[in-house]
């Protein structure tokens, strides 16, 4: 996901090319204590891993996604908690996934989103990840279910209209997921990268996630060189984004969003000390109405 060379227009921020571990705040060489009860649980029954090989295992996987990309999620174990399942709206995406409803999951990196939806009882074929580099094998040897996944993964460019591989995908999905992706950008890419997401959805369609937000909306330096500042919302300024978007693409949305701390994530407080002392989890909701 490298950036490319115009400040300001890029996909991919600067810091996410592959870079030795020693250098950045965010690679944690130990994360087995970051090991929640549920990822064991997932590795013990859908994946058949025995417990006592999980330390290794996870750090195997996580050092191999290092490889390809070297974001801070990565790094700091943080990948390990299924963030999907914490939104207050979890049961009733199961449940319409359940009923015959469809799933994208836009930077899905491993594919873990998904891999907990089946687990809970999701049809995986009504499942599909898309991402910009593939570290979609990463994922098949993480959860050994490459044989009884039937879920299709993408590697493709959100922002590109024209990408052949979306095409079936426009207008035609119930849940779009979308977390730690648009909080790369400033105001403006983030506005172009909602309008893609929206390319997705139909009337009734919800398009739920999280990113890095701050109690008090605002730019900040972006962590590579060259590169725009990236925006950190509160749930106003968020409001404020998709009423832009709505109105930029002929849609109107229902927009929910909440701050929360990276305790209440099942994160380590100690991985946010190298950010602003605001930062927080914007979790949000946003529902297309029209």
């Amino acid at each position: 996901m490298a950036a490319n060379s115009s400040k300001g227009d890029y996909h991919e921020p600067e810091y996410a090319k592959p870079q030795d571990k020693s250098k950045p705040p965010y690679y944690h060489t130990n994360i087995e204590h970051k090991i929640p009860a549920e990822t064991h649980e997932l590795l013990e029954k859908y994946s058949h891993i025995p417990r006592e090989q999980h330390s290794e295992h996870v750090h195997k996987t996580r050092d191999q996604a290092w490889e390809i990309r070297s974001y801070p999620c990565i790094g700091l174990g943080s990948w390990l908690v299924p963030q999907l399942r914490r939104q207050p709206v979890y049961n009733e995406i199961l449940q319409r996934v359940k009923a015959g409803g469809s799933v994208l999951d836009v930077g899905t990196f491993i594919g873990y989103d998904l891999r907990a939806l089946a687990y809970d009882g999701a049809p995986s074929d009504q499942l599909y990840g898309l991402d910009i580099v593939n570290h979609f094998d990463v994922g098949y040897d993480f959860f050994r279910d490459r044989d009884s996944f039937k879920g299709r993964f993408i590697e493709a460019d959100m922002l590109s209209p024209d990408a052949p591989e979306l095409q079936p995908l426009r207008k035609s999905v119930d849940i779009v997921i979308v977390s730690q992706v648009l909080h790369q950008w400033n105001w403006v890419n983030q506005v172009r990268g909602a309008q893609a997401l929206t390319t997705f959805t139909k009337p009734g369609s919800m398009i739920v996630g999280n990113q890095i937000g701050n109690v008090k909306a605002q730019e900040i330096a972006s962590l590579g060189n060259n590169l725009p500042d990236v925006y950190r919302h509160d749930p106003e300024s968020f409001t404020r984004l998709w009423d832009e978007v709505g109105k930029a693409v002929g849609m109107r949305f229902e927009t929910q969003g909440r701050l929360r701390s990276f305790v209440e994530m099942g994160w380590d407080p100690n991985d946010a000390a190298w950010m602003d002392k605001g930062t927080r989890v914007l979790e949000f909701v946003v529902q297309r109405l029209e």
